[in-house]
């Protein structure tokens, strides 16, 4: 090659490096099909066995005759609680009613801003997101399962990006049981919840930040109505940003007309007398950053995802309704543990629904190890306010201590999820002195 002609490509070489490295460097824009987001809980090899599984349990009634047969698809305290009603003081038994699965596909508003936002998540060397609040939509739509530590850190952060519709309104009747006395406590509570930041469905979108000095996450607020002693207190709690700051939470005691806040360390104080603890919530009601994640497997689990609650069969101090609904799910399993030495789980185990993220059983452990509690929650579709579209949301959860033979359940009435307006004002403290909502 002549001096000449390598001097006239110079030019035409250098144009070419520079392209490719701007190429390079540039973010990847990732369609839904090669993100293969939602997933769905089954391949169509597993679907298949699973539908020849279903010709044969599908609509099937399981109580303590039967329920042996399929126990590895049970936690098995669970399994042992329809094998041996009587130690849970009910002689006529428990049972539930499988259904076909049904693939659940997340709003079109979760599928875009996954689209758009899932490449500009930020994370540190220990897997923390830097830009929380930043982006919207699931941060790990394809969650590294190879790797057991980051793949079960990207779940518990796909679980706290569901924002549960926005905007969502509920009315909760919530009895602590006596299973031993036939006697329950009933608690009755309007509860509303807010995202400030991660918002896929309502708008603005994908934040509120314009109104949002403090660097809100979400709150929620509670107004209740029994038991009598409570009737028009109210409270609520505030999560920030800021993965360092405390939750603010406060309540309006009508029966001292006292404002209190609510300490942090009371996070794992017992609620009322119940099995639950403030961080149950939802199964898990905490900041991420406060546990390790290890992601140990798949599981077919019954999950009650299509549960109608005006189904549910239950007389007063039962310990379980009858009549729940549950399907086969392939669920992700992962061993979360607090960073915290002193906390009161040892460990809990949660069962994520891959398609909406939602915990659907979790086991705990207390802090020599033991086996302790097993909580179950149940799941449905409603209809979005804002966009007409249908949002999974939990409609009620069932709480078990095996360790004192004691439970409570939380039913829940969806009033309203993608709601248009929440009014802000309900998470202050002045409105708290004004009688609440």
């Amino acid at each position: 090659m002549s001096l000449r002609r390598f001097q006239t490509n110079v030019p035409m070489l250098c144009l070419t490096l520079i392209v490719l490295a701007l190429l390079l460097a540039a973010p990847v824009v990732v369609c839904a099909e090669q993100l293969n987001f939602p997933l769905a809980a089954f391949s169509d090899e597993e679907l298949a066995k699973v539908r020849d599984w279903e010709k044969t349990w599908a609509g099937k009634k399981i109580d303590q005759n039967n329920v042996d047969q399929i126990k590895e698809f049970l936690p098995e305290s669970y399994a042992g609680v329809y094998k041996k009603p009587e130690v849970w003081f009910e002689p006529k038994g428990f049972w539930f009613t499988i259904v076909p699965y049904k693939r659940y596909i997340e709003t079109k508003g979760m599928i875009e801003a996954t689209n758009k936002y899932n490449t500009q998540v930020k994370v540190d060397a220990s897997g923390i997101i830097q830009n929380y609040g930043e982006t919207a939509g699931m941060p790990f739509p394809n969650p590294a399962l190879s790797d057991p530590v980051k793949g079960g850190q990207q779940i518990a952060w796909n679980f706290d990006f569901n924002t549960h519709g926005d905007a969502y309104h509920w009315f909760r009747i919530g009895p602590a049981l006596e299973v031993k006395q036939k006697t329950e406590r009933v608690s009755n509570q309007d509860m509303y919840e807010l995202y400030w930041v991660s918002r896929v469905d309502v708008d603005p979108k994908p934040n509120l930040m314009a109104s949002n000095p403090k660097g809100i996450r979400r709150g929620y607020y509670l107004h209740m109505y029994k038991p009598p002693e409570f009737i028009h207190t109210s409270m609520f709690n505030l999560r920030y940003l800021d993965y360092s700051k405390s939750d603010d939470g406060y309540m309006w005691y009508s029966q001292f007309r006292r404002i209190r806040r609510v300490s942090t360390a009371q996070r794992t104080d017992s609620i009322d007398g119940s099995d639950l603890i403030y961080d149950d919530e939802y199964l898990w009601d905490g900041a991420i950053p406060r546990n390790t994640y290890k992601y140990i497997g798949r599981k077919d689990l019954l999950c009650s995802r299509q549960m109608d609650i005006k189904k549910l069969e239950r007389v007063s101090g039962q310990g379980m309704p009858n009549g729940i609904i549950r399907e086969r799910l392939n669920t992700f399993v992962v061993e979360v543990v607090s960073r915290d030495p002193n906390y009161i789980y040892k460990k809990r185990v949660w069962y994520v629904d891959p398609e909406s993220y939602y915990i659907q059983w979790t086991e705990i452990y207390d802090q020599l190890g033991r086996f302790w509690k097993c909580f179950e929650n149940w799941t449905n579709q409603y209809t979005e306010q804002t966009t007409g579209e249908m949002k999974k949301v939990i409609v009620g959860t069932e709480f078990m201590d095996f360790q004192r033979i004691h439970c409570g359940i939380s039913i829940q009435e969806c009033k309203g999820v993608g709601l248009k307006e929440i009014d802000q004002k309900n998470f202050t403290i002045d409105n708290l002195q004004k009688g609440g909502y």
